[in-house]
């Protein structure tokens, strides 16, 4: 893979790559990435790495630090409530969407990855939680109907993964996400949209009970 010739199609491809390996808690929050790391990783040379590095500061992943490089960006408190009050938004929006589309098939496989969730939690495998909880969502909103409302969840959703990692590492916030999880499965069974919307709202923000002054918003 190493050509100096590269499309904009593998780029955007290698910085998914990399975008999923950081939501999966394979680098930390403010941790910067090593050029020559990444080009064993990613096998490509060091002008590739670069485009993908370019890649994933436009998307807010990372930030550049002027002679220092590229690390994982982390957000402030302010800016994770504002991301916060925008997925209400949205996901709520969405919700109805979901509630009318999923069928059985779609409730067994969501159950699957809230059971996943669980048994990571109870194993005490933070990867694997970060990784069952995305599973979770995605395949929760691939039953939006709206492809452009879909984007924008993901996106925000992909944002507030990395300022919520902090999070898994506190118990009790998994154990009520594991809940969670669990009883929005059973909302969409029941067909209980007011329950579902009560369900989301609360998973969203269960994030503030947890930060403390020692903890990273």
């Amino acid at each position: 893979m190493k050509d100096k010739k590269i499309s904009d199609q593998l780029i955007s491809e290698l910085a998914d790559l990399l975008q999923h390996k950081i939501q999966n808690g394979e680098f930390k929050g403010c941790e910067f990435l090593r050029q020559n790391e990444l080009e064993k990783l990613l096998d490509v040379n060091r002008f590739t790495v670069r485009q993908v590095l370019g890649e994933l500061t436009n998307r807010n992943v990372l930030e550049h630090i002027h002679y220092r490089g590229h690390r994982v960006r982390e957000h402030s408190a302010e800016e994770r409530e504002q991301i916060t009050e925008a997925r209400a938004l949205l996901e709520l929006g969405a919700a109805s969407q979901v509630l009318a589309r999923i069928d059985t098939q779609g409730l067994v496989l969501l159950t699957e990855h809230a059971t996943n969730f669980a048994k990571a939690l109870a194993e005490g495998d933070h990867k694997k939680l970060i990784k069952a909880n995305l599973a979770f969502h995605q395949h929760y909103y691939s039953f939006c109907t709206n492809p452009f409302l879909c984007d924008l969840i993901n996106d925000l959703r992909e944002q507030g993964i990395r300022v919520s990692r902090p999070g898994w590492l506190n118990v009790k916030a998994s154990e009520q996400a594991r809940d969670e999880h669990f009883a929005m499965v059973e909302a969409l069974q029941n067909k209980d949209l007011l329950s579902l919307k009560n369900l989301i709202y609360q998973h969203l923000y269960a994030w503030k009970k947890y930060v403390t002054k020692d903890q990273p918003a």
